[in-house]
């Protein structure tokens, strides 16, 4: 059996002291222990202890892309573990990201990155594992990232971007990462935010593996920030591989997830704190 936990989420459906914040982290439970992002940091080790979980029982870490509210938690989960930890990352996770927003006194550059140096994460015992394009995590467990996209692809959300050798342009994404797990069930696919598109993520998956059909999908699919006609397209191609769980949080946004509920009734959830998925 797999075991999946939401740790972190911006909203919390039990009263079990846990407490939400804009962020992401899931626990996975099957022969072993992975944690998918670790939050902002304010609810990691909190929601842990909450629920009944130890920091040292997980073995490795994966991050989904380098924003502050899906890394935010790694330096202290680390400290808290006691042990060197594999933490599986895209290489670009450590650019400089920012989100540039528009005021009436010319654009504000604020920090969305990583809240901590590399070296800084080294020293708290990380052990950095690339993961690039198909990754073998574990057993079980694979991550996909770079993902393919049309030339002319560029994200919905144009405030964020990325600064290298001084020059501020569009975040590509290229570190944005997505795990897929086996399980008896079928095939279950987490998303940590889809900066890439849930669409190009799940075609991706499906060439590099030749499956058809996922039994579950769950996590950020950045909708919120989609046009019409793109969240339509979501929802045609989770019909297409014939998805049974359709789990969204986070970054989806209320009308993206009401959509999707009206359009997939029992088959939809949302992901919350305290939420647990069993495959």
């Amino acid at each position: 059996m797999v075991k999946i936990s939401v740790i972190c989420e911006n909203t919390v459906l039990t009263s079990l002291r846990a407490i939400g914040e804009h962020g992401l982290s899931l626990l996975i439970e099957s022969e072993d222990t992975t944690l998918f992002d670790t939050g902002q940091g304010f609810c990691l080790l909190h929601n842990m202890q909450a629920f009944g979980k130890d920091p040292a029982a997980i073995q490795r870490v994966v991050i989904s892309h380098g924003h502050y509210d899906h890394t935010g938690g790694l330096y202290d989960l680390i400290g808290k573990a006691g042990k060197k930890m594999p933490v599986y990352i895209h290489p670009d996770a450590f650019h400089e990201k920012l989100a540039v927003i528009p005021g009436p006194r010319g654009a504000i550059e604020v920090p969305i990155g990583m809240q901590r140096s590399r070296q800084e994460y080294l020293a708290a015992g990380a052990d950095f594992v690339p993961a690039e394009k198909v990754t073998a995590v574990t057993k079980g467990v694979t991550a996909f990232s770079s993902i393919p996209r049309p030339g002319n692809w560029k994200g919905w959300d144009d405030r964020l971007k990325v600064r290298s050798n001084g020059v501020i342009a569009d975040d590509p994404f290229n570190d944005d990462l997505t795990l897929l797990l086996e399980t008896a069930s079928g095939p279950v696919v987490l998303l940590g935010c889809a900066h890439a598109g849930m669409v190009d993520i799940l075609d991706y998956i499906s060439a590099e593996t030749g499956l058809k059909e996922f039994h579950a999908v769950i996590g950020g699919t950045h909708l919120g920030s989609a046009p019409e006609n793109y969240r339509l397209l979501a929802g045609d191609t989770l019909e297409r591989y014939g998805v049974k769980v359709i789990a969204t949080s986070h970054c989806t946004g209320l009308p993206a997830a009401c959509e999707l509920s009206q359009r997939f009734g029992d088959r939809f959830a949302y992901a919350c704190v305290g939420s647990v998925f069993e495959f």
